[in-house]
Order: structure tokens, then sequence, then C-alpha cells
């Protein structure tokens, strides 16, 4: 009898849960927009097959404290239909379904099918489960079944400290909350979190670098102070033929003056990549596995009540960049995918977080804040901003 796929919970995933109770639902939701017609029997067949080939997508929590592991329930996760055509897929008007719970008991991940026009399919897996190229990797199985292809499955219970450890044994310590957000002070009382969505035509090799000096540039329109950008780096590429859907992210960060350019920070990211500070993990957090969920709650809770009072962070954001998707080849069983969106989780330590990705001829920026941030219409101005200082590459 084959033995139950089960890994342990990593101490990132055990904030993560924390996260997810304190600003639900902290998922990564992959969504593509797309023609053709759903067939709910076969996306539940397919679902099933690819689920039981990437045991990652099946997972509930058991046990606690360092001895909490994620364990395979055996169960499909389920795909629901839902209405989506009040939703313009610009912001979370209209897709309240978007904001539904995964709890760790389960089901920890989803399919939505969503009709509307355009017909829409949302990948919902709880971040403490999965990172997001994990989520992308679970919805390429799924299609390949739709599409009548085998799984190439995986069942890698590698985590992101033994990603990291394997081509990087030097620490780091946790910044100070000294780093200024891009809007200026957080309101009080203003919980939650919202999103919009802006896409742009042309192509944005430097979309990362540009996005970032835009970011800094409107911090220090309201006040002076460092601004620094943290950027997720995907571990899979350090380690040979890995595929694993679990958290294999870890994060560099971009230290931004006055006197940078896109071109700058380019070089400060291939630098810091050739250097492999992708790998460097935070010292002592081996120790958060030791530490009670109510503790760590405690201290979070903490946190968010402080920032009205001082509105610094440990940093000013993230970005996390996609590359270029083929979203076209999303596609099988009657549905034809020619767009995605990908809507980034938020907390309120985290004045902002930015997910892109390139499509064939247009970009895609999400930008995610909590309410205590984008209220005042601050959010809408942070993305007209992005779409009038944005440059595309000229064409050769």
């Amino acid at each position: 009898m084959a033995r139950r796929f089960s890994r342990q919970l990593t101490p990132t995933e055990r904030v993560y849960l924390v996260n997810a109770e304190l600003s639900p639902p902290f998922a990564n939701q992959i969504i593509f927009e797309g023609t053709g017609e759903f067939k709910p029997e076969h996306w539940r067949k397919a679902v099933e097959v690819a689920s039981a080939a990437n045991p990652g997508s099946r997972l509930v929590l058991k046990g606690s404290l360092c001895f909490a592991r994620w364990t395979d329930s055996g169960k499909t996760p389920p795909v629901r239909e839902v209405d989506g055509s009040r939703w313009s897929g610009m912001d979370p008007e209209g897709a309240p379904f978007l904001a539904d719970p995964l709890p760790p008991a389960g089901p920890t991940c989803e399919v939505l099918l969503i009709h509307g026009d355009p017909l829409r399919v949302a990948f919902r897996t709880h971040h403490a489960v999965m990172d997001g190229r994990g989520t992308f990797i679970w919805a390429d199985e799924v299609f390949r079944v739709l599409r009548g292809e085998r799984p190439a499955g995986n069942d890698s219970a590698m985590t992101e400290h033994q990603a990291a450890r394997s081509f990087q044994k030097k620490g780091r310590v946790p910044p100070p909350h000294t780093f200024i957000a891009p809007t200026g002070m957080p309101d009080a009382g203003a919980p939650g979190f919202t999103w919009r969505r802006i896409q742009l035509p042309g192509s944005y090799p430097d979309a990362l670098t540009q996005i970032a000096m835009v970011m800094a540039r409107e911090a220090w329109s309201h006040r002076d102070g460092p601004v620094r950008i943290a950027v997720p780096v995907d571990l899979r590429q350090r380690v040979p033929g890995l595929r694993n859907t679990g958290n294999i992210t870890n994060l560099v960060y971009l230290d931004i003056t006055k006197d940078d350019t896109p071109a700058t920070l380019a070089r400060t990211m291939k630098r810091q990549m050739d250097e492999r500070r992708d790998g460097e993990l935070y010292r002592g957090d081996a120790l958060v596995r030791f530490i009670p969920l109510g503790m760590i709650r405690k201290s979070l809770i903490g946190e968010i009540a402080r920032k009205p009072e001082t509105g610094l962070y440990r940093n000013s954001g993230i970005i996390s960049n996609m590359g270029r998707i083929p979203a076209e080849y999303f596609s099988g069983s009657g549905f034809n995918s020619h767009s995605l969106l990908g809507v980034p989780p938020s907390i309120d330590v985290v004045p902002f977080f930015i997910g892109t990705a390139g499509l064939k001829k247009h970009l895609e920026i999400i930008l995610s804040m909590p309410n205590a941030l984008a209220g005042r219409g601050r959010i809408d101005l942070l993305m007209k901003r992005l779409a009038e200082e944005m440059k595309p590459a000229v064409p050769r």
C-alpha cells in the first residue's frame, strides 16, 4: 500500500496560517479568462485525476507546534460553479466568491467555474499550502488532463528551507520597521483589503524595476524615508528537475535610492541572484516551529495596531513578476483561455502586493492593498500613475 503524502508545516507557513485568520482568505488566486463553454463533469474528472497525481492540492493540517504537518486528505478539491455575470474582472466588485475562506482543515484548494462574459476559471489555493508557482503547476496539470494528456505528477515534500540550504548556507536578520509606504499614512479602523487591475499594451521586459521606481517616487511624494521592495524568487530553478506545488519561494530586496533607475535596479537584482542571495533565510526562523499560533497572532495584531501611529513597515511592498505566460496554452474541454490575472494576497503589515504577467500583446498589473492604505482614492491614484509612467519596449 502506497504511503500517504505528507510534509512538514514550515515556519513561514505557520505565519501564513495566522495571516489567513487576520486577513482572509490569504490565498493564491489565478484566474484564466476565455471563451467557449464549461463542461462541469469534465472539469471535475480532470481535477480528480490531476490532484491525485499532485497530492499537494489535497492537503489538510494535522498536529500542532513542531509536529504539525500537511497530510493528503485523499479528497478531490471541489469544483464550484458561481455567477460572475456582474464582475468586470478589474476589481473585487461582483466577485464575492474570491473572498471565501479556504480552511486549513480542508478543502485548502478549489476550482471555480465562473459564468459570465468572458468565462473565467479560478484556481484558489491557501497560501500556507502553495505559492503562486505551485498553483500554476497544479492548474497546468488540470488543463493537461482536460486536453486528454497524462499529468506529469509530483510528490516532492521539499520545503523552501531545504531548497535554500541546498545552495546557500548564509542567513540574514529581519530589518526594523523603517520603510515608508507609497500611499502615506494608513487610516485607523479600516480592516480588509481591495485590489485593482490594469492592462497595458505592449511588451515590458523591465516591468518589475519600472514598477518599483514608480512606487518609490510615490512614497517619497508623501514623506522622506527609505524604500525597500521585496521580490519573491522561485527556488525551484535552483533545484534541477524539481516539480513541487508547495511554498518554494524566498525573497530578495531592492533598497531604492533617488538616484536609482530601472536599469540600476535590474543590475542590483542580477548581482543578488549571482550571489545566490535568494537562498538566504532569516536566522531564528526555525524557532517559529515551536511558537504557538496564539502567540504569533498576538504579535501580528500588535504590529497592525501600531501602523496608524508610525506608518513604517519592514518593507514598502512586494512585486512579483510571473514573466511571459502563454495564456492560450491553458485551454481544454471547450474552454479557450486568452488572458489571465492573479489576485495577490494582502495583509495589513505589507503596504502593497503587485503581481505582473506578460501576455501576448499586453502586460497585466494587479495591485492588492490593505483598505487602511487604499482608501480615499489612493489605490486608484497609484494605478493611474502606473498607467501613465510605464514605458513599453521599443519594437525592433
